[in-house]
C-alpha cells in the first residue's frame, strides 16, 4: 500500500511539474521567399526602374510582411521580403501576403544586378541593362 501511494504521489508531482500549455513563440524580421517579381529588362540613367514583388505565407502566425531594398554599389541592390511570426500553439491556415513596388533610379549606365533573397543562404538575381536617354 506504501508503494501504491508512493507511486502515486510521483506521478502526481511529476504531472504537475509538466507545462501542458503550448509554447509562446515569437520572431521578428524573419526572411521569406519572394513569391512573384516584375523586373523590367532596360532601364534609363537618371529615370526610376520599378519593381513590383509579391511574398506570401500559409498561416496566420505569421504577420507585417514588408520589403526592404538595400543598395549595396551603384549598379548593385539587394531585395529581402520579412515578416514576424508569434505563435501560442496550433497557427490557423490562412494565407498572409504582402506586395510593394521599389524603386530604384540608376546612375550610371551598365548593368543593374538586383539580389532577391529566398531564405538566409538562397538568392535568385535579376538584371537590368541601364543605358542612356535615346538621343543622348
Amino acid at each position: 500500500m506504501k508503494i501504491l501511494r508512493l507511486l502515486l504521489l510521483s506521478f502526481m508531482v511529476l504531472l504537475s511539474s509538466c507545462n501542458l500549455e503550448p509554447a509562446h513563440t515569437i520572431y521578428s524580421n524573419v526572411i521569406i521567399p519572394v513569391d512573384e517579381r516584375v523586373v523590367p529588362a532596360t532601364g534609363i540613367v537618371n529615370q526610376p526602374v520599378n519593381i513590383y514583388a509579391t511574398a506570401f505565407t500559409e498561416n496566420a502566425c505569421w504577420s507585417n510582411i514588408h520589403f526592404v531594398l538595400a543598395k549595396k554599389d551603384h549598379l548593385e541592390y539587394d531585395v529581402v521580403a520579412l515578416a514576424d511570426y508569434e505563435s501560442f500553439g496550433a497557427c490557423p491556415e490562412l494565407i498572409v501576403n504582402g506586395d510593394t513596388t521599389l524603386s530604384i533610379t540608376p546612375d550610371r549606365t551598365g548593368d543593374l544586378v538586383i539580389t532577391f533573397w529566398m531564405t538566409q543562404l538562397y538568392y535568385e538575381t535579376d538584371t537590368v541593362i541601364v543605358g542612356n536617354a535615346p538621343g543622348k
